[in-house]
């Protein structure tokens, strides 16, 4: 079976040779339902130069990302397939010369590894931090993607928060993802495990809150496993817009000009929209999953594609702030005008 690599992070392939040996590397990679291709997608050669240097390594993660697409994300209210486009397999063929040396088969995601992490880490198979989570009390608000890498028997135990009822249910996709909350406890939150040969492998505890005063925005966004993950902005947003244009002096028509007509003319209106969505209080952990939006190249608000305009923010903790929330001030990707071409 393949094992999961994140590919917004260098993936290493080392081969060991000798002296002038030609190293080759060729890879394909395809998308599900698709099988592997008849001929390599990318061959990679090197050659060892001297006695001084016994191996050659290739990074394949740049290749990889080219067949990753993450666009939209999907709720989910049980086990559903996550989309083909988010996430693509490779097999890389090591040669020395013409003779091959060692097959890699990996499942790639658009995830990262912190510096911390250190060289080519591993992965549990569940593509969300473990922790405390606040959503909507209006219905599902998020899903936990996870990967069968080895044809282990993978279990979803939900247990609500305030009647104990017990939910299991046994997980039938290679990579698949399940609601935070279970539909049976909406109303209530549930604490959500995920097990591999009965075995826990994370725990969550989501908590449904109930916002009177204001909307309520969805951040769903890519997280560091390259999956898409959903954040519940509850308390007050403030909208903006700033306008730019280009500005040019005229010539006058004749001598006789007109005194109606502008002597300086802006041209290329156009504006942009901003947004400052804050969370309300929250839990301390909360610190990584803003660290992972930071981080993040795709996120939406309410299914709208945004940029993060917020570089900045403080990793709060309980010992310094007695109560923790976040602002975050989002721009919307697209134009106010439509110039798209």
């Amino acid at each position: 079976m393949a094992s999961a690599i994140f590919v917004r992070s260098p993936r290493i392939i080392t081969v060991t040779g000798s002296v002038n040996d030609t190293i080759v590397l060729e890879l394909y990679i395809w998308n599900s339902p698709s099988s592997i291709p008849g001929t390599p997608t990318y061959t990679l050669t090197k050659t060892i130069p001297t006695t001084l240097i016994g191996e050659a390594s290739f990074n394949i993660s740049e290749f990889c990302r080219e067949y990753i697409d993450m666009t939209v994300y999907s709720e989910v209210t049980t086990d559903t397939a996550v989309g083909v486009d988010e996430y693509c397999y490779c097999s890389a063929y090591a040669y020395i010369g013409k003779t091959l040396q060692t097959i890699y088969e990996f499942i790639c995601f658009d995830g990262y590894g912190y510096h911390s992490s250190g060289y080519n880490p591993s992965y549990s198979g569940v593509f969300m931090d473990s922790g405390n989570y606040y959503v909507q009390s209006s219905g599902n608000s998020g899903g936990v993607t996870y990967f069968d890498g080895d044809s282990a028997t993978w279990e979803s135990k939900y247990t609500g928060l305030i009647s104990g009822g017990v939910t299991t249910t046994t997980l039938v996709n290679t990579v698949g993802r399940v609601p935070y909350i279970n539909p049976s406890y909406i109303n209530e939150g549930n604490k959500l495990e995920m097990l591999r040969n009965s075995v826990v492998i994370a725990t969550y505890y989501f908590y449904p809150q109930e916002e009177c005063k204001y909307e309520p925005i969805n951040c769903d966004f890519v997280n560091k496993q390259g999956v898409w993950q959903r954040l519940v902005f509850f308390k007050a947003s403030k909208s903006s817009l700033s306008m730019t244009n280009t500005e040019y002096n005229l010539m006058p028509e004749s001598l006789n000009y007109s005194l109606e007509k502008n002597v300086r003319q802006v041209f290329n209106v156009n504006a942009s929209e901003s947004i400052t969505c804050n969370t309300g209080w929250v839990y301390e952990a909360y610190s990584d999953v803003m660290k992972q939006l930071e981080l993040s190249e795709e996120i939406r608000l309410d299914d709208i594609p945004v940029i993060l305009d917020t570089k900045s923010i403080n990793l709060q903790k309980n010992i310094n702030d007695k109560n923790i929330n976040y602002e975050i001030t989002f721009r919307y990707s697209a134009p106010v005008l439509n110039y798209n071409i």
